[in-house]
């Protein structure tokens, strides 16, 4: 019943099957605080199949509807395409508890519980649509990518894959280990000037926000903790766009007794605190380049549907 309802309540405020189609709002009370996620339904959704759920995490400062636009709604492309669910959760003002790495963030002051938001999440979808709970991604860019690190280290049980876009691991995650391998890709760039690629504070207006270890080192933590000793593939991209003045290259490693365990590090040369292929949101100045080599949401899905079950 709560699934014919919210397909009904989609129809009726306009949930048309084109390409103009929108995301949807859901509101949601989580431990007394009033919370809402945006979700998209792929064109041809039947509730008589489940599909597979990616969520797409802001970075801090945004909403779930900027996350739209600056991945210039690809996801809801892809979603059409192969067949899953986007969902884009809204932080706390404008933030992620991602851990204690920023003491600053009002989502860290107030100690807003963002694992047990998605627990409700998840629940909320599972009442309402067909969701396959074996097949659950989650990526995120800058706070966003410090919390999917979080979830897969606290919910490894239920997240199969993430993809961190401009954001390392912070000293507090690399505390912690995960029950479960988690395959985990990251794609950050070597001058981003608010997480720095090679360790050491972040900075937001002249504003320490917590200590984060090198991209390095936070790919040598997750490589550890999913047992991926083999070096599968090295390889650069194509330098197709000279205008942003970056390169890109890929490593991919894998577990030798199970190679649907994986990492992989995409490093943008040159690259800065964005997302390679979106929108470039503040100037070169304060951001950094946006590598228009490669689309990370491309790569991202791409990575995660290696990586579904039946």
């Amino acid at each position: 019943m709560f699934r014919i309802l919210f397909i009904v309540i989609l129809i009726l405020s306009g949930y048309k099957a084109d390409a103009r189609r929108k995301t949807e709002t859901v509101f949601l009370n989580v431990n007394g605080i009033e919370r809402y996620y945006k979700v998209y339904l792929p064109k041809g959704y039947d509730r008589k199949q489940n599909y597979p759920l990616v969520f797409i995490l802001h970075g801090g400062g945004g909403k779930a509807g900027g996350m739209v636009k600056l991945t210039r709604n690809r996801f809801n492309h892809l979603a059409d395409h192969d067949g899953f669910i986007a969902v884009y959760p809204n932080g706390f003002e404008k933030g992620w508890n991602d851990g204690d790495r920023d003491t600053l963030a009002v989502a860290r002051r107030l100690n807003i519980d963002d694992v047990g938001f998605f627990d409700a999440m998840i629940d909320d979808l599972d009442r309402k649509l067909s969701i396959d709970r074996n097949n659950i991604f989650a990526c995120g860019i800058s706070n966003g990518g410090f919390m999917v690190q979080r979830l897969a280290i606290e919910r490894s049980s239920v997240f199969k894959s993430i993809g961190v876009v401009a954001a390392n691991m912070s000293t507090d995650q690399q505390e912690m280990e995960p029950a479960k391998p988690v395959s985990v890709m990251f794609i950050c760039g070597t001058a981003d000037p608010l997480v720095p690629y090679f360790g050491g504070p972040v900075i937001v207006l002249n504003q320490e926000r917590g200590e984060v270890v090198s991209v390095d080192k936070s790919v040598q933590y997750w490589k550890e903790q999913n047992e991926c000793s083999v070096l599968k593939e090295e390889s650069d991209f194509p330098d197709l766009n000279k205008a942003d003045v970056c390169t890109v290259h890929k490593t991919i490693w894998e577990n030798p007794e199970n190679p649907n365990v994986r990492v992989v590090n995409i490093r943008i040369e040159n690259g800065g605190h964005t997302w390679p292929g979106g929108r470039q949101y503040l100037p070169r100045k304060l951001v950094g380049n946006t590598n228009r080599d490669l689309n990370a949401c491309d790569e991202i899905w791409s990575f995660f549907n290696s990586l579904k079950t039946d």
